[in-house]
This record gives C-alpha cells, sequence and structure tokens, in this order.
C-alpha cells in the first residue's frame, strides 16, 4: 500500500480510513492527547504513561478527521507547487488578486528617475491602469506590468529580491491608506504600522496601537485586505475575539464573512 502521509519524525504508522500514515509520537506529562496536522504530516502527543493500545484507539476514532485534515494538506501543497513563480524576464505573480508581469529592461530612462535606475527600483506601467490604482481601478484592471531595472543576465534571486522591495513599498502605501481610512470611522487612534512576514499570521495588534501586517496581503484583493486592516484595527477597541469584537468590525465592513472566506482559502506560492 502506498504510503498516504509520513511524518519525517515518524515513530508510529497505522492504517486510517485505507491510507497508510506515519505519524509522529511525542510523550509529556499532559492529562490528554491531542491531534495536529501540519505540512509535515501529523502529530500526536499523549501523556507519558499511556499505552500504546489506547492511543491507537484514540487515533482510529480520529480517523475520519486526520484523513480529511492531511488531503486538504496535500492538497493545498499541490496547489502552492502549481504556482510557483519563476523569478525571470516574464515571471507572474498576484498583485492585489490580478496578474503582475515582472519584465526586465536596460532603459529604464523612460519608466524611472535615472537616479534610481541602477538600483533595480521598479515601476509600473500604465497596461490599461494608473501607476497608483485606488481600489476599484484594482478590481477593474485585468494585468499589470512591472518594469524592473535590471538587465537580462540578473540571477533570479536579484529579480525576486527587487520585486519584493515594490511590493513591500506598495503594501506600506496602501496598508497605511486603508489603515487611516478604518481608524476614522472606528474612532481609534493607531501609533505605529509594520510589515511582517510571519509564518502563520495575516496581522496582528497590541493595545498601544501598533499594528503589524503581513507584505504579502498586497498580492490579495482590496477586499481582503481591507478585511485584515478593520480586524486588527477593531483589536484596538475589543483585544478578543468576542461577539462584541465582530460587532466592531462589522461595522465598518458589513460583509466581512465574504473576504473571511477568502482569506482563509487564499493559497501563495512559496517565496523562494
Amino acid at each position: 500500500m502506498v504510503v498516504f502521509s509520513r511524518h519525517p519524525m515518524a515513530s508510529q504508522q497505522t492504517r486510517l480510513q485505507g491510507h497508510l500514515v506515519g505519524y509522529e509520537l511525542q510523550r509529556s506529562r499532559r492529562r490528554s492527547i491531542t491531534f495536529s496536522v501540519s505540512p509535515a504530516g501529523l502529530s500526536v502527543r499523549a501523556p507519558s504513561g499511556m499505552a500504546l493500545a489506547t492511543i491507537e484507539d484514540a487515533v482510529q476514532e480520529k480517523s475520519r478527521w486526520i484523513v480529511a485534515k492531511i488531503g486538504g494538506m496535500l492538497e493545498r501543497q499541490k496547489q502552492i507547487a502549481a504556482q510557483r513563480v519563476v523569478w525571470q524576464d516574464g515571471a507572474e505573480l498576484a498583485y492585489l488578486g490580478q496578474t503582475l508581469q515582472v519584465r526586465l529592461t536596460t532603459n529604464p530612462a523612460t519608466s524611472l528617475p535615472a537616479r534610481h535606475a541602477a538600483k533595480g527600483i521598479a515601476s509600473l506601467t500604465p497596461t490599461d491602469a494608473p501607476v497608483q490604482p485606488t481600489a476599484e481601478q484594482a478590481r477593474q484592471t485585468a494585468q499589470w506590468t512591472l518594469l524592473l531595472a535590471l538587465p537580462p543576465t540578473a540571477s533570479a534571486a536579484h529579480i525576486r529580491d527587487a520585486t519584493q522591495a515594490w511590493l513591500m513599498r506598495q503594501a506600506t502605501q496602501l496598508y497605511t491608506e486603508r489603515m487611516d481610512h478604518f481608524a476614522a470611522q472606528l474612532g481609534v487612534t493607531w501609533r505605529k504600522m509594520g510589515l511582517s512576514g510571519a509564518a502563520t499570521r495575516w496581522g496582528s495588534a497590541k493595545a498601544d496601537g501598533s499594528i503589524r501586517l503581513h507584505w504579502r496581503l498586497i498580492q490579495l484583493t482590496p477586499h481582503v485586505i481591507d478585511y485584515v486592516v478593520a480586524h486588527e484595527l477593531s483589536h484596538l477597541r475589543e483585544l478578543n475575539h468576542s461577539p462584541r469584537f465582530w460587532a466592531t468590525v462589522a461595522s465598518v465592513l458589513p460583509d466581512y464573512e465574504v473576504p473571511r472566506r477568502q482569506l482563509k482559502a487564499a493559497v501563495l506560492p512559496l517565496w523562494e
């Protein structure tokens, strides 16, 4: 039987719903057994003295959930791999929910200030689109073209880094604008905004008014970006996820459930 999933630290193996699964077993001074599925596979945490037979019974009872989670994780990894960006002239990636094509130019003077050309500073060409789009204009634009002042011999890493630097500048500008917009409606004051590259969070907020937003949100649609911004700003009034918190989010974004679902389903390729 083909192995469905095998954790790199697997010490146990079992058959679940007809699938062979190798899982990591961790023992500790705890009272209950827990299960978690990550891109690496299934991890089971159990009390130090619990018998293997008891653990196996618990795994079997949870088999439907485990197989579904592993299946979803594998499908997500396939989607990420299929969207892998090949960093070269003509590379394509997402920008504001649309397609951004990266082009290299040896004559940046037509679109870039001369003082910036040697640094690989990027510019957005007007492919039926303004350089600084509004949210509505972004929704109507089918494709963007990003000109990088780089030679044809530029390495993949150089192209990637120049593109990231441009995206982060765009993110800082757009996030700041949207935070000002929603802060005024919510009656809150944000003190500082920073970009993050957190592996598990799109945003975070602190009681002192500090907000951090993932720079790759700029690749998602303006509606999703607005949701994350409104979500984090709402935490400046409610530092929890209580009904009052969600009511606060709804006060400025009544249909927040739509972009919330879109955010959970979002799949972005690895940045490599």
